[in-house]
């Protein structure tokens, strides 16, 4: 993984993790299915604008790739979007924090499932490692599997399942098409979707301006934590395996406790930073790569310079 890629998703998951605490003060004033129809809307409304100026919608490929577009839509964005918003209404956040911790494994058997990518062994140890680190952050004693969140907690797992199929098929849809463009026309797929889920569920002032500290919420909400970052995971998705993009889910937990220390007074323990150092080192053993052999041609020409 170069230098850049390890960049880029980086500041994925720091944009997604605050998007996090951030969605906490837009679900108060608006429903689960209304914020992720929104969110999708003005994704797609600002990339379909700005790859029609650049002359690249491309109408023939999108009805040529039409079903592609929208398997891709249906994954990443309506059920991945819409199960996890309902589910973490429906259950516990210790819950939703620990099912979606399933995210690289399950990203990692569908590419395989697929035949994209096989299974590695420091993948694994990456990954019970990173995994090792979430549960100290959130132990598993706190999960709560109650009737009265099953139905959170299985939307969970669907909003699990979606998202790694999303990461699979994206990350070999983008190699022969162009991220920017595949981006603009799955959330438009997707934003008619949730539209059809959530025009009925649409709260009576959601046309009026909210109060100050919601637009705040929603101005990152739609900026920073959808349309900037699905932006960089197609990127990310064209140069990187998605088994490995996934595995940096693991920094999530970790990231979110530390904005939440900066701005909600959340105090760090010597767990927690603990788990932080566990989550990074399992995600550091997982991503390396070994280092090519010098090829044939090499060889020879440094052994004629001896």
């Amino acid at each position: 993984m170069t230098a850049s890629n390890l960049f880029w998703i980086l500041t994925l998951q720091f944009l997604f993790g605050l998007n996090y605490l951030v969605s906490k003060t837009i679900v108060l004033h608006y429903t689960p299915l209304t914020w992720a129809f929104a969110r999708s809307f003005f994704t797609a409304f600002v990339l379909l604008m700005v790859i029609f100026f650049r002359k690249e919608t491309r109408f023939r490929e999108v009805l040529a790739r039409k079903k592609d577009l929208m398997l891709l839509a249906l994954t990443g964005i309506i059920l991945n979007q819409a199960c996890f918003l309902l589910g973490l209404k429906f259950t516990t956040s210790y819950n939703s924090a620990l099912i979606n911790t399933l995210i690289p494994i399950c990203t990692l058997a569908v590419a395989a499932i697929k035949g994209f990518e096989s299974i590695k062994s420091k993948q694994i140890i990456g990954a019970a490692i990173a995994l090792c680190g979430v549960f100290v952050l959130t132990p598993p004693s706190q999960f709560n599997f109650s009737n009265k969140h099953l139905v959170g907690d299985l939307l969970t797992v669907g909003n699990v399942l979606a998202y790694s199929t999303y990461l699979v098929l994206n990350r070999e849809f983008v190699k022969n098409h162009s991220p920017l463009w595949t981006t603009a026309w799955v959330f438009l797929f997707g934003s008619v979707g949730l539209f059809l889920c959530a025009f009925q569920d649409l709260p009576p002032h959601f046309f009026t301006v909210p109060p100050a500290p919601v637009q705040r919420a929603l101005a990152y909400g739609l900026v920073g934590g959808t349309l900037v970052p699905y932006i960089i995971l197609s990127y990310a998705l064209k140069h990187t395996k998605s088994s490995n993009v996934a595995l940096f889910v693991y920094l999530q937990p970790a990231i979110v406790g530390a904005l939440g220390a900066l701005f909600y007074d959340h105090h760090f323990t010597k767990e927690s930073l603990f788990a932080t150092f566990l989550i990074f080192t399992g995600v550091f053993v997982a991503t390396q790569y070994p280092r090519k052999a010098p090829n044939a041609e090499c060889r020879q020409s440094q052994e004629t310079m001896t």
